[in-house]
């Protein structure tokens, strides 16, 4: 399911692998790009825009920058909500985006350019004019091409700049608990491919960044979750622990999709700030 709408499953099973050189996991077969972009198309506007509370992460870029004017890229930007809380920050410089759709109400958070298309296309249409810091929240696991991204990465983070990462981590409880095949986070038709720090880390510095900074963090969409949105996802995660894998076959009969609850109190991301020597 992606925005309400039901996508068949191609032939066969849908498998997970590790990379046993650098310890990546990715599903394959994938679904193609054509596939994807019309997916996005009808329904991501609705599906990533939310509000976020920013505080902690405004808290970093300010140690970050320490308040001097920076030049920031954002991908995966969505609607600019980062971009607008950067601006409260009051720094002078560049403020752009990066993503495969170009959301209502993007351009009124732009001060610099907005890139169409995908980190990982192997040749970007951008200025060529690196930047200070860039931001890539729950965007890695997207990637169908994990070293040309990091290639063009490398390419848009100045030298002695940052790029400030988070992503899902396959070290956390959930998939180390129940299997990386029955996490949440892998079940989604979008992600493709999931993170270590031990495969972070080694993709970043081949592309000469150093790792300053990494932390074990809850997702920032439930910071400000309501009473009533956690407490139907401590039911939901109890059944689960009750069901095990019949829980799938039981969701289904009440027309639900079956996915592993989130459980609320989760640390299952990393945040992982890094700087191109």
């Amino acid at each position: 399911m992606f925005g309400g709408e039901r996508i068949t499953l191609p032939g066969g099973a849908i498998r997970v692998y590790e990379c046993a050189h650098c310890g990546l996991i990715f599903k394959s077969p994938l679904p193609g790009d054509a596939l994807l972009a019309g997916v996005f198309a009808r329904h991501a506007p609705a599906k990533w825009v939310v509000a976020h509370d920013y505080g902690p992460e405004l808290r970093r870029l300010r140690n970050l920058t320490r308040d001097a004017s920076f030049d920031l890229l954002d991908i995966g930007a969505a609607d600019g909500s980062w971009l607008h809380a950067c601006a409260r920050l009051g720094a002078g410089g560049r403020r752009s985006a990066l993503d495969v759709v170009r959301y209502p109400g993007l351009e009124q958070q732009v001060s610099g350019e907005f890139i169409h298309g995908e980190i990982d296309d192997p040749d970007p249409e951008w200025s060529k004019e690196p930047y200070d810091v860039v931001t890539a929240f729950d965007l890695l696991e997207h990637l169908h091409r994990p070293d040309v991204a990091f290639a063009n990465l490398r390419a848009m983070v100045r030298p002695g700049g940052w790029l400030w990462l988070e992503t899902g981590c396959v070290d956390s409880y959930w998939p180390s608990r129940f299997g990386v095949e029955q996490w949440w986070y892998v079940r989604l038709i979008e992600h493709h491919v999931f993170w270590s720090r031990r495969s972070l880390e080694g993709i970043a510095e081949a592309h000469g960044f150093a790792l300053e900074q990494c932390e074990i963090a809850r997702h920032k969409s439930w910071r400000d979750a309501s009473v009533g949105k956690i407490g139907s996802e401590l039911l939901k995660t109890g059944l689960y622990r009750a069901a095990g894998r019949h829980y799938p076959a039981l969701a289904r009969r009440f027309g639900r999709e079956g996915n592993q609850p989130w459980f609320p109190f989760t640390r299952d991301h990393m945040q992982a700030c890094f700087r191109r020597r």
